[in-house]
């Protein structure tokens, strides 16, 4: 009896069973994994350099389709907080009922709200330039001086609201407003997400 307790103490598992630990409390146990040398050092830059984009991220240009060969392109800032988005959101469904309404609204409101102006980039310019024909020294946004050059005169009875404007801007496609929106609301959400793809194309 003695004999087997003594075996028993000294082998307390299963020699087969390696996942078990042993009660000797001097036994060292090796890290499950560790960096191998160097490599630490490559994750950690890496990580910094992640989280750096990440925080730096304060607008995006997205290109309108369309205008491919202008290549017209919307740029939008990063709100402060989401509240913001929030409010639009709380405003749109008080004066909507409904929802395809409420979608559409939100969307447009968004977009006139964080936009920070409009830029063309046609083949072989380098960077994006600002759309400013009257030459203020400021991309136009959803005002007067895009409605002017959207052909949405004042003689024609035409309403030149934001709103007017960015439908006149997507040819009234309701669809296209939202689908751009769409990708606007991607960035917001990803800094780094893919805003050349459709959502469908991503498996959402």
């Amino acid at each position: 009896m003695t004999e087997q307790y003594e075996d028993t103490k000294q082998f307390p598992y299963d020699r087969e069973d390696e996942n078990v630990r042993s009660d000797d409390p001097t036994e060292v146990i090796p890290p499950v994994q560790g960096f191998s040398p160097g490599a630490d050092f490559s994750i950690l830059d890496t990580f910094k350099q992640e989280l750096q984009e990440l925080t730096q991220a304060e607008d995006v240009l997205i290109p309108v389709k369309g205008y491919e060969a202008s290549g017209l392109q919307i740029k939008y800032r990063m709100p402060a907080t989401g509240q913001e988005i929030e409010k639009i959101g709380r405003g749109v469904q008080r004066r909507y009922k409904d929802i395809y309404d409420r979608n559409l609204n939100t969307a447009m409101e968004m977009m006139i709200y964080l936009c920070e102006g409009l830029y063309v980039q046609p083949e072989g310019v380098e960077e994006p330039v600002m759309l400013d024909p009257q030459e203020t020294g400021e991309p136009c946004r959803f005002d007067e001086r895009l409605a002017e050059l959207v052909g949405m005169k004042p003689e024609d009875g035409m309403e030149a609201s934001p709103k007017a404007v960015l439908r006149k801007l997507f040819g009234n496609n309701e669809l296209a407003i939202i689908s751009h929106a769409e990708r606007l609301q991607r960035w917001l959400q990803n800094t780094k997400a893919d805003l050349t793809s459709e959502i469908w194309q991503l498996g959402e």
